[in-house]
């Protein structure tokens, strides 16, 4: 939660002492210094070999609820760039995390086993191909995961969060 506190007020206090106003630019600033890089912290644990360490999982958790922390503030900023309305600023963020924790499930519990155990043994594997067919329907199953639940997010606040789970939901995958 340091981790997503520390950049916001800093940024937004360092765009007041440069003179510019907390409202909206501050808050804007703040919020665009807040996400950290996943994929950054795993590259660099996973090349250390301490990924399944205890410090090593520690850091990607509070990694992943730093990424969530910030998406959750971008709804809002997002939503508060116009009058405040209670929907978009605050049922709207909570049916959205609701998905973020359905989409989760179904990223931990189902892709993996639909994909591992059903989808990739009916596709037949062709010999001498650049790209394999296996390949290329893990690609559009992923691609229409991504469009379907940027679309959803969209309505809900932002595409962002949708981006973020569906990138999270083939973490699994053996391929």
């Amino acid at each position: 939660v340091l981790g997503t506190i520390l950049p916001f007020v800093t940024g937004a206090a360092l765009t007041v002492i440069y003179g510019r106003p907390l409202m909206p630019d501050g808050l804007h600033v703040g919020t665009a210094l807040v996400p950290t890089s996943v994929g950054l912290a795993l590259r660099f644990l996973g090349e250390a070999k301490v990924l399944q360490e205890d410090f090593g999982q520690a850091i990607i958790t509070a990694a992943f609820v730093d990424d969530i922390l910030s998406l959750i503030l971008f709804n809002v900023i997002f939503a508060l760039r116009d009058n405040f309305d209670g929907v978009p600023v605050v049922v709207l963020p909570i049916i959205a995390i609701i998905f973020m924790a359905l989409a989760m499930v179904l990223a931990v519990k189902f892709w993996p086993k639909f994909i591992n155990e059903t989808i990739m043994p009916r596709i037949p594997n062709k010999e001498g191909a650049k790209v394999s067919p296996q390949d290329e329907a893990l690609f559009l199953i992923m691609m229409t995961v991504l469009l379907s639940y940027a679309t959803l997010t969209h309505y809900l606040g932002t595409h962002l969060w949708g981006c973020f789970i569906a990138g999270m939901s083939f973490a699994c995958i053996d391929k």
